[in-house]
């Protein structure tokens, strides 16, 4: 992947945008085609940092110009020139000439096949797996249910209690063992 950025570029960002959106996604041949016929003024920047795109991909990443395509194309807003001109009763009227940088990256038409779903396909593919997993947890479920569960380690305060009912019962039967043993006799 190879980019070229044209900067501080004098024209608005809402003309260049009009003429970089045909171009997204098309490959390089295509996109030159287009630009050349193109009747907007932005079209021969855009086709300029089109050609260093493609030019800097040839030369950089060793990419084959005639299996290029545009992967991502954009304009950004640039600092933006405040003029003021007179106007009537002593005003002054704020003119903006605003500014544009120019952003292009081409790629192998091989390259970047894989994209991002639609939101509405990706909720569909969750429902779906979350379906599946449900049903997998009931069969694991089922088996799980079958096991012994596994002993609970005995804490110092659990092991305390043991041995004083231990000794209670001891105390209790040799009580017990006494009486008997008085009635016997």
């Amino acid at each position: 992947m190879a980019k070229a950025i044209a900067k501080y570029i004098r024209m608005s960002p809402r003309k260049v945008r009009r003429v970089v959106d045909v171009i997204r996604g098309k490959d390089v041949s295509t996109a030159r085609t287009i630009l050349r016929f193109m009747p907007q003024a932005a079209a021969k920047i855009v086709q300029e940092v089109l050609k260093s795109a493609v030019a800097n991909a040839k030369e950089n990443a060793n990419l084959n110009p005639e299996e290029l395509k545009v992967a991502k194309a954009f304009v950004d807003e640039s600092p933006v020139f405040k003029r003021w001109r007179a106007m009537s009763r002593g005003r002054g009227y704020q003119i903006l000439k605003r500014n544009s940088h120019i952003t292009i990256e081409v790629e192998n038409i091989g390259e970047g096949a894989v994209r991002r779903m639609p939101k509405a396909a990706e909720k569909a593919v969750k429902e779906k797996l979350d379906e599946q997993t449900k049903s997998h947890k009931l069969t694991v479920d089922n088996s799980e249910s079958q096991e012994k569960p596994k002993p609970v380690k005995k804490t110092k305060k659990v092991k305390k209690e043991k041995a004083q009912l231990e000794k209670e019962d001891s105390s209790s039967e040799s009580k017990s063992k006494g009486k008997k043993g008085k009635g016997k006799k």
